[in-house]
């Protein structure tokens, strides 16, 4: 995974070898010029400057990034929610109908209730002029 990691944002630092090279190719650049304390502290102040700029661009790179997946993962989150609202809508007919079939069965079954009732008093009065 590191492999795919731009350039850009590979960790930057200064190393010893990095600070040896910058004073080799000073003296070599300027080979009857001494080295000075003042140009030494220019070039180190160059190579900071630089490594702001490349830590800048890094937090821009990563910035940018960072949107990108936020509005990749809110057109996700979209997609998924218009998916489960239809999959409702799908689903809400069947759901429905057969909610429908349960309260007719339910409303057969209170209206045999109440027959049974009607037929327990009818048959207990029947039942008390029998025996009176």
């Amino acid at each position: 995974m590191a492999e795919a990691v731009s350039p850009i944002l590979q960790k930057r630092s200064l190393s010893q070898e990095d600070t040896d090279k910058v004073v080799k190719k000073s003296k070599a650049d300027s080979p009857n010029a001494s080295l000075t304390s003042e140009y030494l502290q220019s070039k180190l102040s160059s190579i900071i400057n630089q490594l702001n700029q490349d830590r800048e661009s890094d937090q821009v790179v990563i910035d940018d990034m960072k949107t990108r997946y936020e509005d990749l993962c809110a057109a996700q989150m979209d997609r998924l929610n218009e998916k489960l609202q239809t999959a409702y809508k799908e689903s809400e007919d069947p759901v429905n109908q057969r909610i429908e079939t349960l309260n007719s069965r339910f409303n057969t079954i209170r209206q045999l209730e109440d027959d049974i009732d009607q037929f327990k008093n009818m048959l207990g009065k029947l039942h008390n002029d029998l025996t009176e």
